[in-house]
C-alpha cells in the first residue's frame, strides 16, 4: 500500500469535490486549496490520532503562543504525476528531517519523520486527483508545527498542532526576475534561524521586499548580518552564481538554509562535469566578475521555484544585467534535468524519487 507504511488516520471526506472547477492556468499560487487537509495534536508529551478533514478554518484561542510568539515552523514539498500516471515525492525524507530540526531549534515537540511520511502518504491518497500532469505543474505540499498553548508565559511548547494542506500550481515565477542587493535588513545572523523554517523568518523579509519592490525589482539578495558584504540567499531560495564557466554557491553555516533543491542541483551539477564551490562570495567580487565580462548567469532555487534565473542584480546604484536565458547553458541545462528526475521522465540515478501507486 504505501512507500513509507501502513498508518490509522481518521477520515472525513468533503461532500463535494472542487476539483472539476478548477482551473489550473487561472490560479495565483496558493489560491485555492485541495478538498482536505490532514490535523493531529500533540498534548501530555505524546501526539494524537491524525484526522484528514475537509479543507477549512480551524477554531484556535486567541492567546496561543504561536501567534503571541511565533512558535512555528513549516515545510515546503511537492508531488509531481508521471507519464504513466503514478504521484512522484522528491526526496521526502529530508523534508521530514529539517522539520525535526526546525521544531528543535524552537522548543516544540518534533515529529518523527517516519509519522510524517506515513501521514503525508495517507493525505496524498485521497486527495491524488490534485496532483496535475507533470507538464502542466505540480502539487505543492505545506507541512506546518505549531504551538497551540493557550498560555501567554514564554515557555515551551506544550501543546502543538501539525497541518498538512496541499494545492495545485503552474509556476512560482513565470519569468526571470531582477533582485535587490539589501544592506538595510538581515535575514540571519550566526546562532539564529537561518538554518531553519520558523515562520519569523519569512515575516522579517517582507519589509526587505518591498524595498527590492521599490529599487523595481522582484526580490531581495542577502547580505550577511555582520558585515554586510558577504551574499548569503535570494529572496525565498539559495542563490548559483556561474563565473568563467564554474558555480559558485554560499556554504552552509548556520545562516544559509539546507534546501532540498540546492543538495540536489549541486549534485546534478557536479554528475554534468560543472566545477561547482561552496564558498563564501562577495557582492564586491560579484560585481569585478561583472565588470570583467565573466559573470555569466545568476540563479536561485527553491521547492516552489526549482530554479529560476535572475535576469538583474541591483547593489546601491549599479545593475548588473545578465545574458539572456536563452545564452546560458549551465541552469537551463541542470533545470531540464531536476525537472526531468522529479517528474519521472528520466533516469533516477540518486534513487531521489519516491513513487506512490
Amino acid at each position: 500500500m504505501s512507500a513509507f507504511g501502513a498508518v490509522d488516520v481518521r477520515v472525513e471526506r468533503i461532500s463535494a469535490s472542487r476539483l472539476p472547477s478548477f482551473d489550473l492556468g487561472a490560479s495565483v499560487f496558493g489560491s485555492e486549496m485541495s478538498d482536505h487537509m490532514l490535523v493531529a495534536d500533540f498534548a501530555r508529551g505524546a501526539w494524537g490520532e491524525a484526522r484528514i478533514v475537509p479543507h477549512g478554518p480551524m477554531p484556535l484561542v486567541p492567546g496561543i503562543s504561536a501567534l503571541q510568539y511565533g512558535l512555528s515552523v513549516f515545510e515546503g514539498m511537492k508531488a509531481h504525476r508521471s507519464p504513466s500516471g503514478e504521484v512522484l515525492l522528491f526526496r521526502p525524507e529530508l523534508n521530514a528531517q529539517r522539520l525535526v530540526r526546525s521544531a528543535e531549534r524552537l522548543a516544540l515537540p518534533p515529529l518523527p519523520p517516519e509519522r510524517f511520511l506515513a501521514w503525508l502518504r495517507a493525505l496524498l491518497d485521497i486527495d491524488a486527483a490534485w496532483v496535475p500532469p507533470g507538464d502542466r505543474g505540480a502539487l505543492y505540499i505545506r507541512p506546518c508545527l505549531f504551538s497551540i498553548d493557550a498560555s501567554i508565559r514564554v515557555k515551551p511548547a506544550e501543546a502543538c498542532r501539525f497541518v498538512m494542506f496541499t494545492f495545485p500550481f503552474a509556476n512560482y515565477y513565470s519569468a526571470s526576475i531582477d533582485v535587490y542587493a539589501t544592506e538595510r535588513y538581515v535575514r540571519a545572523f550566526p546562532g539564529g534561524t537561518g538554518d531553519i523554517k520558523p515562520a519569523g523568518n519569512y515575516a522579517a523579509a517582507l519589509l526587505a521586499e518591498r524595498e527590492a519592490a521599490a529599487a523595481g525589482c522582484q526580490s531581495a539578495l542577502w547580505l550577511d548580518g555582520l558585515t554586510r558584504t558577504q551574499v548569503e540567499e535570494c529572496g525565498v531560495m539559495n542563490v548559483f552564481f556561474v563565473i568563467d564557466g564554474q558555480v559558485f554557491t554560499p556554504p552552509l553555516g548556520g545562516t544559509i538554509l539546507p534546501g532540498v533543491t540546492r543538495d540536489s542541483v549541486i549534485t546534478l551539477l557536479r554528475d554534468q562535469g560543472v566545477t561547482v564551490h561552496e564558498v563564501a562570495l562577495s557582492i564586491e567580487e560579484v560585481a569585478r566578475a561583472f565588470d570583467r565580462g565573466a559573470l555569466e548567469e545568476c540563479f536561485g532555487t527553491g521547492t516552489a521555484a526549482t530554479v529560476s534565473h535572475i535576469r538583474r542584480i541591483r547593489w546601491r546604484d549599479r545593475d548588473f544585467i545578465l545574458p539572456p536565458v536563452e545564452q546560458r547553458r549551465i541552469a537551463p541545462k541542470v533545470k531540464e534535468s531536476l525537472v526531468a528526475i522529479m517528474t519521472g521522465k528520466a533516469r533516477d540515478p540518486h534513487e531521489w524519487v519516491v513513487r506512490l501507486e
